[in-house]
């Protein structure tokens, strides 16, 4: 009798395990506010689903953009918002949430990048030195055409290896500007835009600056990094003249 009762709760358990799986498949973190996310699109729309999964009934779509409230999100990948006054989802994957950042903390990243990158003005180096150099703040892409774009040969070392110098004339192309943060000489601070989006962090500093010598600029600082123990790392810099 005794076995035939454990054999039972033992079959129970077998048939409740993959329920118990799908549960926490599919297991809601609650936020204690609703967030604010953006739709952040390449192209097309976003589908809103009636339910969080692909499979779920498609109820509708977001543009690029659009500005949701975030109530709770799976641990599958889906948001649950609200829909035409209903209860939906989207995928996470391509929200934005934007999160505070104060001056100095700004501050204190782009000086550490930018002064990297001004160690490689100061003197010859190899290649292998300056990619050492600045490595820790930039990504591989954005060296690459900093190297391409602002470096002249300039002469051999001592080995026979080719050295490198920043070229004097063309300082503006993939050369940071210098911020100015108390707007001593520029008509404003910096702006700064802070988000994450698949627990990935962004920050872009922006600021107008007037320069007669190269012409007035919006100058933008775009940064990354995966988590809060990696580097911040410059993965873009534009400049848009005129005002």
């Amino acid at each position: 009798m005794k076995k035939s009762i454990i054999l039972k709760m033992l079959l129970c358990f077998i048939l409740l395990i993959p329920i118990m799986t799908l549960s926490n498949s599919l297991l809601i973190t609650k936020a204690a506010t609703p967030q604010i996310g953006k739709v952040d699109l390449e192209n097309g729309t976003l589908n809103v689903r009636n339910g969080p999964g692909i499979n779920n009934k498609k109820i509708g779509f977001l543009r690029n953009g659009a500005k949701v409230n975030v109530y709770n999100q799976t641990k599958s990948g889906w948001s649950e918002i609200r829909y035409n006054k209903k209860k939906a989802y989207i995928s996470t994957q391509y929200l934005r949430f934007d999160l505070k950042m104060s001056l100095a903390q700004a501050k204190s990243i782009t000086d550490k990048v930018i002064s990297m990158q001004r160690k490689t003005w100061e003197r010859n180096y190899t290649k292998k030195q300056i990619y050492s150099i600045i490595t820790p703040g930039y990504t591989t892409a954005y060296i690459d055409k900093y190297f391409k774009q602002q470096m002249r040969t300039a002469g051999k070392n001592k080995n026979g290896t080719q050295l490198y110098h920043v070229i004097e004339t063309e300082i503006w192309g993939y050369a940071i500007d210098t911020f100015d943060w108390k707007a001593e000489y520029q008509p404003k601070k910096p702006a700064i835009s802070y988000n994450k989006k698949n627990e990935k962090e962004y920050v872009v500093v922006s600021q107008f600056l007037l320069n007669e010598e190269s012409g007035d600029h919006t100058s933008r600082l775009y940064l990354s990094r995966s988590n809060p123990k990696k580097n911040w790392k410059v993965y873009k810099y534009t400049r848009k003249y005129g005002k």
